[in-house]
């Protein structure tokens, strides 16, 4: 009789749990996140807290809830107290943002052409809980569940598809398939919807599309950029996530994905420059 593997809890895994998207985006704990994958964790040095307080006041958090918030970031070991009243990104945290990075900044799409990775097991009962957690990590990696134990993935996210199997320990109880092309029940439309939210992933793209609604691509100012650039990566953060990149043939004519997604990307080429230049002159302070 096969064992559950046990979760460790301070193996690989970890990394994985700090991907958390429970955050109220806007909130204090998310923005400070953000800034913390945006800077902080570039610094040659920790960061003096005062420092990482007035990039909040900056960004639109009061400081009484910037202060908070870092203590709650500490918690959840994103940020860490160092010496001198100075705070650092761990490690665990830093190959987080680092692996965040190549999926918010660079969204993807499927062309018709693409591979598709199918990934399928099978877990008894005795295994509930990490069904639960593959569940979860494979929702926000942009999995569709086919059936049970049977998800579908774009064949580019195989590989973080992968990894979150492995910092499960669940990679041997699981087999992945690359193909072509998948022989849809009905019309590719009505799979997509089927094995995915739709409606729900385009709220998202909704809600990111109206905050961000009064941004103005001629606010240059490095004070206005850097709060225009560090919202709206907050509100977008998420979406890489969880929507896969479905080829246009699978989604509905009016999906707002197309619209967020060239949001992002006009307005990231504007204000990253003059964002950047605002946060050098605080951390020089």
């Amino acid at each position: 009789m096969r064992c559950a593997p046990k979760l460790a809890t301070s193996t690989p895994i970890s990394p994985f749990s700090l991907d958390d998207f429970e955050a109220r985006t806007g909130s204090a704990t998310s923005i400070i996140r953000t800034i913390t994958g945006l800077y902080l964790r570039h610094q040659p040095a920790p960061v003096p807290r005062t420092q990482v307080v007035e990039l909040a006041t900056a960004a639109g958090i009061s400081a009484a809830a910037a202060q908070t918030a870092i203590s709650r970031l500490i918690d959840k070991q994103v940020l860490a107290n160092t010496a001198d009243a100075t705070l650092d990104v761990p490690p665990m945290a830093r190959a987080m943002f680092e692996r965040g990075s190549r999926r918010i900044f660079t969204p993807r799409q499927m062309s018709p052409n693409d591979q598709w990775c199918l990934v399928t097991y099978s877990l008894p009962e005795s295994m509930r809980p990490l069904r639960h957690q593959i569940r979860k990590h494979f929702q926000q990696l942009g999995g569709g569940l086919v059936a049970a134990g049977l998800w579908i993935f774009p064949e580019y996210l195989r590989v973080e598809v992968d990894a979150a199997l492995a910092a499960l320990q669940a990679r041997s109880l699981a087999t992945l398939f690359t193909v072509q092309q998948p022989h849809f029940p009905a019309t590719p439309q009505e799979a997509a919807a089927q094995w995915w939210d739709l409606e729900h992933l385009d709220s998202l793209h909704q809600q990111f599309l109206k905050a961000t609604a009064g941004l103005n691509a001629g606010q240059t100012d490095p004070a206005d950029a850097y709060r225009g650039y560090v919202g709206m990566i907050d509100a977008w953060r998420a979406l890489p996530y969880l929507d896969p990149g479905l080829p246009d043939g699978m989604l509905p004519a009016a999906w707002s994905g197309k619209r967020s997604r060239e949001r992002f990307l006009e307005f990231s080429s504007v204000f990253e420059r003059p964002a950047k230049e605002f946060v050098a002159s605080v951390l020089a302070g």
